[in-house]
């Protein structure tokens, strides 16, 4: 009963009640910059694979490649704002989630300098999109930033559960899940 109740709230609530919504007024403040990723299935799906991906591909230091892709977002969200085009950048970042998919699904076991080069090039089409959206002023690049990291952290956790309770085949059904949701991304 109350499910029922919290989903016909949910329904009638007017859409600009929501925190984000594209509404009048849109300030990039730091809570827009931490909704962005939340509000975007590509970017929300590539932030937690990086993550989930960085753990269960067995890299050493597998912090290391979210990080990577937390500086190159910084850089390319800078680069996006400040007027520089990146062509193709949302079939590039479509790619990039179908492709962290299938990195989390099948987990090649690469040197954590090949994530870390992997991470910064799918970082570069997701930090322009966000750049490209809206202006870099400091709050919404610190939520933005916030946001990306707590996703990767999600994803690490996620994976480091997965190995731990002896069940790397949910970390697989994760990327496939992700995979999935990058094709839907690209046709969408």
């Amino acid at each position: 009963m109350r499910s029922k109740l919290l989903i016909a709230a949910l329904v009638l609530t007017p859409s600009l009640a929501f925190a984000h919504g594209g509404a009048p007024g849109h300030t990039h403040s730091f809570m827009d910059g931490v909704l962005h990723p939340l509000n975007g299935l590509d970017h929300l799906l590539a932030a937690f694979a990086i993550g989930l991906w960085a753990v269960v591909s067995g890299m050493r230091r597998p912090w290391l490649v979210p990080l990577t892709f937390v500086a190159a977002m910084t850089a390319a969200t800078l680069a996006g704002a400040s007027g520089i085009v990146l062509p193709r950048a949302e079939w590039m970042i479509a790619a990039s989630v179908m492709a962290l998919g299938l990195l989390c699904l099948f987990a090649p076991r690469l040197p954590v300098a090949a994530g870390m080069a992997i991470a910064a090039l799918f970082a570069l089409a997701h930090g322009y999109a966000h750049g490209s959206e809206g202006d870099a002023s400091t709050p919404y690049l610190a939520g933005l930033i916030a946001s990306t990291a707590a996703l990767h952290v999600a994803g690490m956790a996620s994976g480091y559960l997965a190995l731990f309770a002896e069940r790397p085949a949910l970390a697989r059904l994760a990327g496939a899940v992700i995979a999935v949701g990058g094709v839907f991304v690209l046709v969408a």
